[in-house]
């Protein structure tokens, strides 16, 4: 078990002895969880379990679950028309019509097209009596979803992970070459004083003093190991299971602070190159944050 991306596709039957119930979800990538679902006529009483039971095995993501009936039990229902929304309807249109000067423009057609006007009904006994079998369809793709999700989780995975072996190197290289800052700052101060005095002796004491300075607004040693600490929070995250693209996306926002603080500090090219690279890499997870679950 690992991270799970937000896109996939699961569909699934359950057979009935006239007729069959199929299941189809499709989840693509979202803030939040948001469920459209579309049930068959008359199922609409499903609606809150089915919801219920999506919610259980989906945290994040918009899914479109349409659930769909083929059955003997559709020719059983019966038409019902309410005749008292039908004449609402109709007084309020006629009203309408009178003002814009039309007629002979309200038909049976339309009115019967009105919410309310007609509906079709089933026994509500027999209906309650397919609720296992919606619900053996529904896990059933819901399985199905589940392996695609993973699958497509374990690519994000190996993606995560270089991106990760890829900062580490960077950061490997900014480690190496921290106290290089340092000494550089020493050497082009020492020259610019020269430039200035005429070649004459420094005073060695003010030198130092200034390099001193320079040294404590310029240490990085702070944020690279705070920089290590993400990287191994991050490498603990991506092989958890569960919600975890908010976090990571969190950590992420951590490691470009720091990664932030080391560029505005450093003055060597090949950190600041650096920098530039692992900003690279933390903009793609980012990215491929917002793919997971």
């Amino acid at each position: 078990m690992m991270i799970k991306s937000m896109t996939g596709f699961g569909k699934a039957e359950c057979i009935l002895p006239k007729g069959k119930i199929t299941a189809e979800i499709k989840t693509v990538n979202h803030k939040f969880l948001d469920v459209s679902l579309k049930l068959p006529v008359g199922m609409s009483i499903f609606e809150d379990r089915v919801k219920d039971v999506l919610q259980r095995n989906v945290k994040r993501g918009k899914m479109n679950v349409n659930i769909s009936y083929d059955g003997a039990l559709l020719k059983e229902g019966k038409v019902v028309i309410d005749g008292k929304i039908a004449t609402r309807y109709y007084a309020e249109l006629s009203k309408l019509e009178k003002s814009l000067g039309l007629k002979n423009s309200i038909t049976v057609k339309d009115l019967a097209a009105l919410p309310g006007v007609v509906s079709y009904e089933i026994e509500e006994a027999k209906i309650a009596a397919l609720w296992p079998k919606i619900k053996i369809a529904l896990d059933r793709a819901l399985a199905k979803l589940g392996k695609d999700r993973e699958k497509e989780g374990r690519a994000l995975f190996v993606d995560l992970n270089t991106r990760t072996k890829n900062i580490k190197s960077l950061l490997g290289t900014i480690r190496s070459r921290a106290h290089l800052n340092i000494d550089e700052y020493r050497r082009k101060f020492n020259d610019r004083i020269k430039d200035m005095t005429g070649g004459r002796t420094i005073d060695m004491g003010r030198l130092e003093m200034e390099v001193a300075i320079f040294a404590k607004n310029s240490d990085i040693s702070e944020e690279i190991t705070r920089l290590d600490n993400h990287l191994a929070n991050f490498g603990k995250t991506i092989s958890e299971t569960g919600e975890v693209g908010k976090k990571i996306d969190f950590i992420a926002q951590e490691l470009h602070r720091e990664t932030n603080t080391i560029g505005s500090k450093a003055s060597d090219f090949k950190i600041s190159k650096s920098v530039i690279d692992i900003k690279g890499e933390i903009e793609k997870i980012r990215e491929q944050a917002k793919n997971l679950e």
